[in-house]
């Protein structure tokens, strides 16, 4: 079964929005690792996302992994996550917030917006995205985005 919405936008449109407003933000543009925009060091320039997946344990599941954020972004007062499915058309395949308690830690279970797992067609291979924006109070624009890829077969 596919829960997973279809975007109205073509194809990495999504991802792509979500790399270029963080790029924009932090640098004016987009620069390799180290160089740019930022004072080196720059934690926002850092941060980096694990997400736990386990294909036995949250494939075709409504229980979403465990994400660990590392070099949280000043100010960051809650994480926004969306799982995407890039297939022939994006699709939704839920997410959720999490408020940022410092830990980085976005426990197991915590994405509850209509969230289903990634769940290619058997014997099909197919890539998805966890798209987490640190977001601050009353900003719309994230203070950082990162994506994490996983290709479940």
């Amino acid at each position: 079964m596919q829960d997973c919405l279809p975007f109205e936008r073509g194809r990495h449109a999504i991802l792509s929005l979500a790399l270029g407003l963080s790029c924009a933000a932090l640098t004016g543009g987009c620069a390799s690792s180290g160089s740019g925009g930022g004072a080196e060091g720059d934690v926002s320039e850092r941060m980096s996302i694990e997400v736990k997946y386990s294909d036995s344990m949250h494939r075709c599941s409504r229980v979403s992994p465990e994400i660990v954020v590392r070099d949280i972004p000043a100010n960051t007062d809650e994480f926004v996550v969306r799982l995407i499915e890039d297939d022939a058309q994006e699709r939704f395949c839920g997410g959720g917030s999490w408020r940022n308690d410092g830990s980085g830690i976005i426990p197991e279970g915590a994405l509850t917006q209509h969230y289903q797992g990634p769940c290619p067609p058997a014997g099909r291979t197919r890539s998805y995205h966890y798209v987490v924006s640190a977001m601050e109070n009353g900003n719309p624009q994230p203070l950082m985005v990162r994506v994490f890829s996983v290709t479940p077969e």
